[in-house]
């Protein structure tokens, strides 16, 4: 007898970063959905991430923040990104990163809203997949198969049909579901079977990824470090002795890594000590970007949308990705969704992936700039003065000035309120009407939203003290933490400003 079909309002492909927060993002405004993911465990190759204070802001909204920085690298640890020719040479030029407890003291006396509520986060790569599932295991509204492959999709105007196999058990089910979100990675089956194809937006930059011990390397500077050379790139001190280098291919080594302690102790300088090799993983180094992030019902998230060169290269896209689609298809399974609405989340993050795109551009033209003085036999002084005018390579915020202008499609100004609670965290888990009128003039826009199934929470911040870039006396907040509309006064037709932020006529943004 066949095996009933499994229905739920949305099926999401892949438990990773992308996979587990869309789960979690839809569990907060409280829609079910179940979520298959073909591996057992956490990824073996322990990457590490860094997540920007602004990804953590988001991940602060879903009560993620604590408990991953639990995993995280010392938060009074800075850390160093360092330019040298090898390990055994002081480097050219060092810039760091402030600490955790640091960039908390300085967000403390900040007033310009542009301060991110939260730090930025380092931790392992295997250790936030295993805390984001974890919660998924403990939501009551998310059901987490592991083992389970989706292996087919067919959708049509009325939802989507998925076919599955238990990898365990060996059976095949089917999920019915009103909505698909393929966060299955590189390898991405959803996208394949909607037919995309990645559109390529640099050369393949092939390398190895060499995960190793070696304490001495760890011990060599005095915080956690990243070491840029012309042939290599490692990071040592973040977890305990555990480091990892990014070694280019060339051309002979193309079919494969012979000897990984010896490339290492070549490229890196390293001492006779051979390293203790953990793993090593060939990447292809692929930037690539989905020419469309939808097709009907179905949508793509995290890397089977975007791929960078490394997989932590664009973790705060990934968490953008899973916020901003989780709320918008919550939205549309509540009823109160217009079809703008659904097709504000490719233009809002396809333009994302594009913006981070040319970020890494800007990088990788620094790293061959220093290949070349490197190559050439420049001295430290000529190298060091060519490094200083480049931009860091790392912000640890995302929350510039430009992020923060307090106008529309853009995040709202974050600071404290007198009684000490942050703006963001008295923020609704849908929508939030700011009120800074003395009479609450906004009233009639939070009960016409309401009467429409649009939930709205009414903040009333009369005589609250705001920062310079704040705009308006009504700032109506999206559940992603930016703004969907702003004035000084009530509007005359409070159903067209719903209309256009429910998405039935929607001007659509691309500032996140």
């Amino acid at each position: 007898m066949p095996t009933p079909a499994l229905r739920t309002p949305v099926l999401l492909a892949g438990a990773g970063v992308a996979g587990s927060l869309t789960a979690l993002e839809l569990a907060h405004h409280g829609v079910p959905s179940i979520v298959v993911e073909r591996a057992g465990g956490p990824p073996r190759f322990p990457d590490p991430v860094l997540i920007s204070g602004r990804g953590m802001e988001l991940l602060r909204r879903l009560g993620l923040s604590r408990e991953l920085r639990a995993d995280g690298v010392d938060p009074s640890c800075p850390f160093d990104i360092l330019w040298g020719r090898e390990t055994t040479r002081p480097p050219v030029l060092a810039w760091r990163l402030p600490s955790v407890v640091e960039l908390l003291d300085s967000y403390a006396v900040a007033d310009d809203g542009t301060a991110p509520v939260e730090p930025y986060l380092m931790i392992s790569g295997p250790d936030l997949i295993i805390r984001l599932r974890r919660a998924l295991h403990a939501h009551p509204l998310i059901d987490l198969r592991t083992r389970w492959t989706l292996t087919d999709v067919r959708a049509d105007a009325a939802g989507v049909t998925a076919t599955v196999i238990d990898g365990e058990a060996g059976a095949r089910h089917v999920i019915e579901a009103a909505f698909l979100a393929g966060c299955d990675g590189a390898d991405s089956t959803v996208r394949r079977c909607a037919g995309l194809v990645m559109d390529e937006l640099a050369p393949p930059a092939p390398h190895f990824t060499v995960f190793f011990r070696s304490p001495a390397l760890a011990a060599l500077w005095p915080n956690p470090a990243a070491l840029i050379t012309a042939e290599a790139t490692v990071m040592a001190g973040h977890d305990g002795d555990m480091c990892v280098a990014h070694l280019p291919v060339v051309a002979e080594e193309q079919t494969g890594l012979g000897d990984p302690a010896a490339l290492l102790r070549r490229r890196l300088g390293l001492a006779d000590d051979p390293p203790e090799i953990v793993a090593v993983a060939q990447r292809a180094g692929t930037q690539s970007l989905a020419p469309v992030y939808r097709r009907g019902r179905v949508f793509l998230a995290g890397r089977a949308a975007h791929q960078m060169a490394t997989p932590a290269d664009d973790m705060d896209t990934c968490i953008g990705d899973a916020v901003d689609l989780g709320w918008r298809l919550a939205a549309a399974v509540h009823g109160w969704a217009g079809e703008q609405l659904l097709a504000g989340y490719q233009t809002e993050r396809r333009q994302q992936a594009l913006l981070d795109r040319e970020m890494a551009r800007r990088a990788k033209q620094t790293r061959r700039r220093f290949q070349r003085l490197v190559e050439s036999g420049a001295n430290q002084q000529v190298m060091a003065e060519a490094l200083r005018q480049e931009a860091p390579q790392l912000d640890p915020d995302r929350t510039g000035p430009a992020e923060s202008t307090g106008t529309p499609g853009f995040r709202p100004p974050a600071f404290r309120l007198a009684g000490g609670d942050h703006f963001f965290d008295r923020l609704g888990p849908q929508f939030t009407l700011a009120d800074r009128t003395a009479e609450q003039d906004g009233w009639p826009l939070v009960t016409a939203a309401r009467a429409r199934g649009v939930p709205v929470r009414h903040l009333t911040m009369a005589g609250v003290p705001v920062p310079e870039a704040w705009s308006g006396r009504l700032v109506l907040i999206r559940p992603d933490q930016r703004i969907a509309w702003c004035a000084d006064e009530l509007p005359a037709d409070c159903d067209a400003v719903l209309d256009e932020v429910t998405g039935s006529r929607q001007r659509l943004y691309e500032n996140t």
